[in-house]
């Protein structure tokens, strides 16, 4: 769109795409309405109001973490490390596990973001060969490694590897992973073909503005949908050997649009990494939005981010049970399995809890328990939803309500998924890694 010009007849046909509405099922243009963004706002208040804190005992703390940050070490990125943090401070977070796209000018694992910062934990990572991979040193040449030998190059270090972006790789079958996302912000996004196109006309985006302005929470989870398909593999790969599910937030901070006066009454339009989208008459942008009668070429008039770091960390997160906020100990919580993924967007999830109990005590997820010894799994939670249990990807029990048990009587990885009505929408609020009953 660089350097286009737009005329009256194409805003007239964009505007008519907007009113037309969508043909099948609801997605996110049809809940990006004042309405009904506002009626999310209201039910997640409500959670709010009603949620009881639940304390944990033990030796082991919860931490909340987000996986799949990028900033400005990435090429699509422009986040200074300053502000992130203080993001993840407001969005709750306790450690930031950045997944930069690596370059030849830095090293990813000994100039990356690393150490704790303002209280919030930092630990340098990359996203390379369809994973995000945590190694504790430099891996010389993994450029040219195939992902099956650099994740045995990252494990044999004591690092960590995750496959990502499953939607493109469900075939894949990697040896020694430590895990697989089970949700990512990105790949929800786009599966929303008529946002993303949308999200290509810059007058769109000035008229969705106030939506954004009023609920930006609420706005960004517009997009939110079950990851079923990503839980269907999970499960596969759970079944092969053991995988930790964990988040992807995909953090870029990189969708947004930005309008600069110029010189001879026109006005430049950019994305959030200033590249230039179109040029376009004063009289036109100011049909839609106010520009101030004395801003002066190169003011910037209107800014819009639609994934800024704040909302893109609440969002959803990878709760991990650790003894301290330290890296050592929360690679520990992720490799065992200890850890739960959380729409942190709907509620804060704090506090939820799914074990197995037999004559030997309580085991958290991640373990490995016989079936001889009659375990019993039990979950709480600091709200009242509806449970479901599955076994190797099938459903074999339901319950509603704060907390529930029940007794497997199959071996295989057990999970559950805590799901809440979220304005007359049935949504997945938590989904906890696989016990493994043996």
């Amino acid at each position: 769109m660089a350097g286009s010009r737009v005329g009256w007849g194409g805003i007239v046909a964009f505007v008519g795409a907007i009113v037309a509405g969508s043909v099948g099922a609801e997605d996110a243009i049809d809940r990006l309405t004042l309405a009904k963004v506002a009626a999310v706002h209201e039910a997640v208040e409500a959670f709010a109001a009603a949620r009881k804190p639940l304390e944990r005992g033990g030796d082991l703390h919860e931490y909340r973490c987000n996986l799949h940050v990028h900033s400005a070490f990435s090429h699509d990125s422009r986040g200074k490390i300053e502000s992130i943090v203080a993001a993840a401070k407001r969005a709750g977070t306790d450690a930031l596990l950045f997944t930069e796209h690596p370059a030849a000018h830095y090293d990813f694992v000994t100039d990356g973001h690393t150490g704790l910062v303002d209280g919030v934990l930092l630990v340098p990572g990359a996203e390379t060969k369809g994973m995000l991979v945590y190694p504790r040193r430099t891996v010389p040449e993994h450029d040219a490694l195939e992902a099956q030998d650099l994740v045995r190059r990252v494990r044999a270090g004591d690092g960590m590897t995750f496959l990502c972006h499953l939607e493109e790789r469900m075939d894949w079958n990697l040896d020694s992973l430590t895990g697989s996302e089970i949700y990512n912000t990105h790949a929800d996004a786009k599966e929303e073909t008529r946002l993303y196109a949308m999200m290509k006309n810059p007058l769109w985006l000035v008229q969705v503005k106030k939506v954004l302005d009023a609920y930006p929470q609420e706005s960004l989870a517009a997009i939110f949908d079950p990851p079923s398909d990503y839980l269907k593999r999970f499960d596969e790969l759970c079944a092969v050997y053991p995988h930790t599910g964990v988040s992807g937030n995909d953090a870029h901070e990189n969708v947004g649009l930005r309008i600069t006066l110029l010189e001879g009454d026109k006005v430049r339009m950019t994305d959030a990494l200033d590249e230039e989208l179109t040029v376009l008459d004063r009289a036109v942008v100011a049909a839609f939005t106010p520009i101030p009668a004395d801003a002066q070429p190169g003011d910037l008039v209107f800014k819009l981010q639609l994934d800024p770091y704040e909302q893109s960390l609440r969002h959803v997160g990878t709760h991990v049970l650790a003894t301290e906020l330290s890296r050592d100990a929360i690679q520990e919580g992720l490799v065992k399995g200890r850890a739960f993924v959380a729409f942190d967007w709907i509620a804060d999830a704090r506090g939820f809890d799914f074990q197995a109990e037999d004559g030997n005590g309580r085991h958290e997820m991640g373990s490995h328990v016989a079936l001889s010894g009659s375990p019993v799994l039990r979950g709480r939670a600091p709200l009242p939803g509806h449970w479901k249990v599955f076994n190797r990807g099938e459903l074999v029990h339901e319950a509603d309500g704060a907390t529930f048990e029940w007794a497997p009587a199959a071996p295989g990885n057990h999970r559950v998924e805590l799901w809440l009505d979220v304005a007359d929408r049935p949504l997945p609020w938590v989904l906890a890694n696989p016990i493994y009953i043996e």
